[in-house]
């Protein structure tokens, strides 16, 4: 009898752990078959662009970056940063001098293909990683206070809502030998609004989404 307690205990306690996995990540293209390798003999280039859609948190936004391109340089350095902390790459640059503008390398104008032929030409590095089109937003869980008849007037009770910052980049990753894509994702990040501390919230998220990438690029896990 005391066996089936523990027993059923332990399927409820397994419940509860997946059903605290959250999809952090949204594949355009499935990484089970990508031909990405990681690796500490693997390098890669990193670029972005300044494409920052703001919708939530602007104000918190504008106090700590003075463009958007200051977000954009923060993300990518950290990103680089952590990518090669975990082992992904061996190494890993930042090249925020390359500037593109198509949504894909391989899908633009002449001109623009002159450029990328001379990215992929004149680097040794084994991958392209370009991050582009970040989005901050928020969600808000939970039920807000409800309007009562109290003694005296009408009141509120109080409500559980909670606010989380969320920041999305979308990342694509291509060999260089091969001039192809192979990873093409979305990586979400949280940061959980607490004592209106809305700055700590914007890091913690944009944290976040670099550590879901490279859960992700470890991994090929969406849900984690």
């Amino acid at each position: 009898m005391k066996v089936s307690k523990w027993l059923i205990a332990g399927i409820v306690g397994a419940q509860l752990l997946i059903s605290c996995e959250v999809v952090r990540i949204s594949e355009n293209s499935y990484y089970k078959d990508s031909k990405f390798v990681f690796g500490s003999n693997k390098t890669a280039v990193l670029f972005g662009d300044d494409n920052v859609l703001i919708n939530e948190f602007s104000k918190t936004f504008n106090k700590k970056y003075k463009q958007k391109k200051d977000f954009v340089k923060q993300y990518d350095s950290l990103c680089a940063i952590t990518l090669k902390q975990e082992n992904i790459f061996g190494d890993i640059k930042y090249d925020k001098s390359f500037k593109f503008i198509s949504n894909d390398l391989l899908i633009a104008t002449q001109e623009q293909q002159k450029k990328v032929d001379s990215l992929f030409t004149n680097t040794n590095a084994d991958y392209l990683i370009r991050i582009y089109d970040h989005e901050i937003t928020n969600i808000i869980q939970g039920n807000p206070g409800i309007a009562m008849a109290m003694s005296g007037g009408m009141g509120m009770t109080a409500g559980t809502q909670s606010e989380s910052c969320i920041v999305k980049s979308h990342f694509q990753i291509y060999d260089v030998k091969s001039r192809k894509k192979v990873l093409d994702f979305i990586s979400k990040g949280n940061g959980s609004v607490m004592f209106f501390a809305f700055e700590k919230a914007l890091v913690d998220a944009i944290n976040s989404s670099i550590k879901n990438s490279a859960i992700y690029l470890k991994t090929g896990k969406l849900k984690f």
